[in-house]
């Protein structure tokens, strides 16, 4: 199989963030058993002699899209970095795009060659749409209401739409998206023994930028201060801490090198979400590496199957009280939930399969 993948990032840091981690390893394993090449559209410096795995060929190109062009994009529904169907038959003669079996664009940015090939693949992930609260915001109601315009939109090309949970799905009105859950390496997030737990300790980590991840932090603090009032709530991440800092129930520990090894030093990894959509990588990660993990139905949302998922984790709904959860689920159990349902070999395969049956109905 010839594929292609069109991103508009760099995608050889996994740890960036959760669209990082899916198109590290997706990409990763296909070029181990494909002819996989990559086009990247960045403004940012790159090495032109850099390699990928087995991938065949990294190409560069630049998003050169003015304020004007942004802007305009935003008025016809668009996202603001979409590249004109004008660019995109350029880009399509100068790479011969025809001669791949599958296009696979891990943004919406490129998603207008869907008019001139039949098996695309448009990474949508979430629906943004159903992840935005507003809250009485007008301005984050227009914001809610411009992704749904985006979302309708695409639902109506001729592509294959890629999202992580079937709430996720629902955001698109087409009978050709699909649900591919997302997966964790198991090498890198795996048990570690500390060899003293910090007491009466919770830990919670993710993108500190994320909005959703910030309003988790501030319900988490409400709750603990509440049901747990000796207890601290330890924040690991990127990004800028913000509000955590005026929180006197969470410390803020940042960006670490080695998540594994960090988690490993509570007593409890916390995650009460209360908004967002998607599939919440943090809580595979923290499963992977063994924890005794509290989370409440939001923070599990997407993650299969889940009958299996409840006999390895605390639900909190709160009515029932978090101090007196009982640390009864061993690290073993966890993590072979891990291994046997959300490797990232797996979640390949499950791409290939998709692939397949792309290139069949197009015969």
């Amino acid at each position: 199989m010839k594929i292609i993948y069109i991103l508009d990032f760099l995608p050889f840091d996994h740890e960036l963030n959760g669209l990082s981690k899916i198109y590290y390893n997706l990409i990763k394993n296909a070029s181990l058993e494909h002819d996989v090449d990559i086009i990247i559209f960045t403004n940012d410096e790159v090495d032109n002699n850099k390699s990928f795995y087995n991938v065949n060929n990294i190409f560069y190109e630049t998003n050169q899209n003015s304020a004007l062009k942004r802007n305009l994009n935003r008025l016809k529904g668009d996202v603001f970095n979409a590249i004109s169907l004008s660019d995109v038959k350029k880009i399509n003669e100068k790479y011969n795009l025809s001669d791949y079996d599958i296009i696979h664009t891990a943004h919406l940015f490129f998603s207008k060659i869907a008019k001139l090939h039949p098996n695309v693949v448009v990474g949508a992930t979430d629906a943004s749409s159903l992840a935005m609260t507003h809250n009485g915001n007008p301005r984050r109601y227009l914001r809610k209401l411009y992704f749904r315009a985006i979302e309708a939109k695409l639902s109506r090309q001729d592509v294959w739409i890629h999202t992580v949970t079937e709430r996720d799905r629902a955001g698109f009105d087409t009978d050709k998206s699909f649900v591919i859950t997302n997966g964790v390496d198991s090498d890198i997030y795996k048990p570690l023994v500390c060899a003293e737990r910090i007491p009466n300790s919770f830990v919670f980590h993710g993108n500190l930028d994320y909005k959703p991840n910030q309003e988790a932090i501030v319900y988490m603090s409400g709750v603990l201060k509440k049901e747990s009032p000796s207890a601290t709530l330890y924040v690991v991440g990127r990004g800028e801490p913000g509000v955590c800092l005026t929180l006197d129930n969470v410390e803020v520990v940042g960006e670490v090198s080695d998540i594994a090894q960090e988690l490993c030093k509570y007593e409890k990894y916390l995650i009460l979400m209360t908004s967002g959509t998607g599939v919440k990588n943090k809580l595979l990660e923290a499963l992977s590496c063994g924890c005794n993990v509290i989370a409440n139905e939001l923070a599990i949302n997407g993650i299969e199957p889940v009958a299996q998922l409840r006999e390895v984790i605390q639900i909190y709904d709160g009515t029932n009280e978090i101090s007196s959860t009982s640390s009864n689920i061993s690290k073993k159990s966890s993590r072979g939930y891990i291994e046997k349902y959300h490797g990232w070999k797996l979640f390949t395969e499950q791409f290939y399969s998709i692939y397949e049956k792309i290139i069949s109905a197009s015969k």
